[in-house]
């Protein structure tokens, strides 16, 4: 909400001359960092471990260029990510695993998180038809732990692979909340539709 009170804001800036102001990608950039990753009056960055995480419902909040979106997620123990339900495109399947870095400190950012998220379009009904196309997308989560007031937190950036240059990229940004503390909210594990 905040975001976009500070987008809105920007948008409708004017200069001295009338114009009126667009935020560049560097400005936006910065706006989302801040977003994500700047601690509150209430943020505590006590040390949290794996088990703290481990089996509960969280929602995961994407940024990635001029997109967000929002999905049900759960952390298991055996170091598996179970999706649920989402407002972002529609997923056929999804891997996904993640650890922490016991020995890495705040700067390092402990939290890492992979998913292989899968999508499925098009059908194939005629000699006119491109037919199905399934392609998939990976992504690396890198990020923070702290409790913000009673629920659990993970900000950070997210990591995709250049194919062209076969390089690491950082795509955007993700925040990951304690969805049962932060909403009361308690969904149903499965891959959405």
């Amino acid at each position: 909400m905040l975001s976009k009170l500070i987008l809105s804001t920007a948008l409708l800036s004017s200069t001295a001359s009338g114009f009126v102001m667009m935020p560049n990608q560097a400005v936006m950039a910065r706006m989302m960092a801040q977003r994500f990753a700047t601690p509150s009056s209430s943020t505590s960055s006590t040390s949290l471990s794996k088990a703290d995480l481990e089996g509960k419902e969280f929602q995961l909040e994407e940024l990635e260029d001029k997109e967000e979106s929002e999905t049900e997620l759960w952390l298991n123990s055996d170091g598996s990510v179970t999706i649920g339900q989402s407002n972002g495109p529609r997923v056929a399947s999804c891997k996904g695993d993640w650890h922490l870095i016991e020995t890495a400190t705040q700067e390092d950012k402990p939290f890492r998180m992979r998913l292989v998220r899968t999508y499925e379009y098009g059908t194939h009904s005629g000699s006119n038809q491109v037919g199905e196309i399934s392609y998939d997308v990976k992504r690396e989560f890198w990020g923070n732990i702290e409790m913000v007031g009673d629920s659990i937190s993970v900000s950070g950036t997210m990591h995709g692979l250049d194919d062209r240059d076969q390089i690491d990229c950082d795509l955007g940004f993700f925040t990951i909340i304690d969805a049962a503390a932060s909403e009361g909210i308690e969904g149903v594990k499965s891959v959405a539709p």
